[in-house]
């Protein structure tokens, strides 16, 4: 299966087989990506434990994924970009060339946009990778027992 891959370093991979294990052994979260007009359909997916554990903020990689309609945010660890299956049957699926040839394409704006060396997209570029930067870590509260009852409750 082709996908793609976003190293922390910002480089890009084109590969075949099994992806899964490339964004670490705790499992990949998805991140919703919106079809192109073309109606391409793709999925993100990172270390669904990366900010507990440490990992480096992909700038690249998060450029990549926001310019494919995710929110902007500090997506940790590599970053695997996959097809994704069209209505009823959602469902990963590998990567159409065309599809590949469009991560490139944006890729090859997301290594220079921030460094000021793609004209139109760089301001824009520059300002959100600033802001994947310095965002702060997205957090997570668990609770159990009469804790997690009182907040449902209203009453924290």
């Amino acid at each position: 299966m082709m996908y793609a891959l976003i190293d922390t370093d910002g480089g890009l991979h084109i590969k075949a087989g099994a992806w899964r294990s490339e964004v670490g052994p705790e499992g990949p979260g998805r991140v919703r990506l919106q079809p192109d007009p073309d109606g391409h359909e793709w999925a993100g997916w990172v270390n669904d434990d990366g900010h507990r554990l440490g990992l480096p903020r992909n700038i690249v990689g998060g450029l990549i994924l926001n310019t494919l309609g995710a929110p902007p945010s500090p997506y940790p660890g590599p970053v695997v970009i996959t097809g994704w299956g069209p209505l009823p049957h959602t469902e990963v699926r590998a990567l159409s060339v065309v599809e590949a040839d469009v991560v490139r394409a944006i890729h090859d704006h997301a290594r220079r946009a921030p460094v000021g060396e793609a004209a139109g997209w760089a301001d824009d570029a520059r300002a959100i990778a600033e802001y994947m930067r310095i965002a702060p870590t997205p957090g997570l509260t668990v609770l159990a027992g009469a804790d997690a009852l009182a907040r449902l409750r209203g009453r924290s």
